[in-house]
């Protein structure tokens, strides 16, 4: 064997001193960049601002990423939630868990939201060591506030981090899996409602980076989160209970939800109730990909928008709302005949009769144009002589409709779905 000269053993051992100088480096730069204390200056903001305004009782505390710092419009998106928002952008499941006792414990609130997770497996880091960091966070929760509920939101797909979605999926199988053996945690699954028809992410629910989410995107995520438990129950209903061929879809909130002589009052129709109660006609809206498409109706009827006028919403924006939820269903479903009942003017929200009134008005003069759409005006049966709301056509709450006013409203669906 031909032995190397002294010089070129010394030029290798340099050599291989630099790779393995320049291997510590990074190692160390890597090892920095993925350090909690990066983040001190957010954790100190919070903290300041805690002391001058301090989180409300029994609050909503959504924590994690960017996505959850981004979300601006938090507290408006969940009206009624009393809402803080802990998110940190860069941020990782372990650092979420690092700062718990600062950040998280302290407010005490009675619901926790994590979004995680995608940092970390964008980092290097294997699906196991998220579900490690989760489980860690949940133990630590749990040992000072055993009553928080704990929801974990599950990884997201994006456009620009796609190569990663398999490994962002195994991270959400081991999650999932051990919520549902823990039993008191939830995961809400947002990944598959993201995707398009080509199984790939949707566009338009991300912002020009391809990896935060836009308007659209948050909108999503608000109706994904708020009707979880809705959603999973339907999930449920459709495994004991397949919906028909070709059904009539009944869509909306609870006035749709309290329709409970729906059946019989539709003889021999193949109707299928999907109400959820309080929602937002935008969340018909949001949810009509996973919600309405799969049963393929070929009639539907919608009744909402009274939940979305009394959140403060504008006339216009319940009619965007409509627009949207009918170009979703006729962008793959064009022959589908969609019949829209008027707001009805409650007595107990009489106040607002006139944006009512104003958004019935918009959302007519839309179907006019479209003979795939139908309006029911029944306004003014709901009227007395005097002007008023009649009384008996409403239940002891004064805002959804007793069994005389499903009597109103049954022959004048009828008739519209007979057309």
């Amino acid at each position: 064997m031909k032995l190397l000269p002294n010089s070129a053993v010394r030029m290798l051992r340099l050599r291989h001193a630099a790779v393995f100088l320049l291997a510590l480096v990074a190692g160390l730069q890597l090892a920095t960049a993925q350090a909690p204390e990066r983040f001190e200056k957010d954790i100190l903001a919070f903290e300041a601002a805690d002391k001058t305004n301090p989180p409300p009782k029994d609050a909503v505390l959504f924590v994690g990423a960017s996505n959850t710092r981004r979300w601006t419009t938090l507290a408006a998106d969940f009206r009624g939630w009393k809402v803080v928002n802990r998110g940190f952008g860069g941020s990782q499941l372990g650092d979420a868990l690092h700062f718990a006792e600062r950040i998280v414990i302290p407010a005490a609130p009675k619901t926790i939201y994590v979004q995680s997770g995608g940092n970390d497996i964008n980092a290097g880091k294997p699906p196991e060591q998220v579900l490690a960091d989760f489980k860690a966070f949940v133990a630590k929760v749990r040992a000072a506030l055993p009553e928080t509920k704990i929801h974990f939101i599950a990884l997201p797909p994006s456009p620009v981090r796609w190569s990663l979605r398999e490994k962002q999926r195994e991270a959400n199988r081991l999650v999932e899996a051990f919520i549902r053996e823990d039993g008191k945690v939830n995961f809400v699954d947002i990944f598959p409602h993201m995707l398009g028809d080509d199984g790939k992410p949707r566009p338009e629910l991300y912002v020009s980076d391809n990896l935060h989410l836009s308007a659209k995107g948050y909108a999503l995520w608000t109706s994904l989160i708020r009707w979880d438990t809705a959603l999973k129950n339907f999930e449920k209903e459709a495994r004991t209970n397949p919906p028909p061929a070709d059904p009539v879809l009944f869509i909306g909130s609870s006035s749709i939800v309290r329709w409970k002589s729906l059946a019989q009052d539709f003889t021999g129709l193949p109707v299928v109730n999907r109400g959820f109660g309080g929602s937002l006609l935008a969340d018909s809206a949001n949810l009509a990909h996973h919600l309405t498409l799969p049963l393929r109706p070929g009639r539907i009827v919608v009744y909402a928008g009274s939940n979305d006028i009394n959140a403060g919403r504008t006339p216009e924006q319940v009619l965007a709302s409509f627009q949207s939820f009918v170009e979703k269903v006729h962008a793959k479903q064009p022959e589908t005949r969609i019949t829209f009942i008027s707001i009805t003017p409650a007595p107990s929200r009489w106040k607002q009769a006139g944006e009512i009134k104003t958004a019935n008005r918009l959302i007519e003069d839309f179907c006019r144009n479209n003979t795939k759409l139908a309006f029911i005006n029944a306004f003014a049966k709901f009227l007395g002589d005097d002007g008023q709301p009649r009384e008996e056509l409403f239940v002891e709450d004064r805002l959804h409709l007793s069994p005389a006013g499903y009597a109103i409203w049954q022959p004048l669906v009828a008739k519209a779905l007979d057309r």
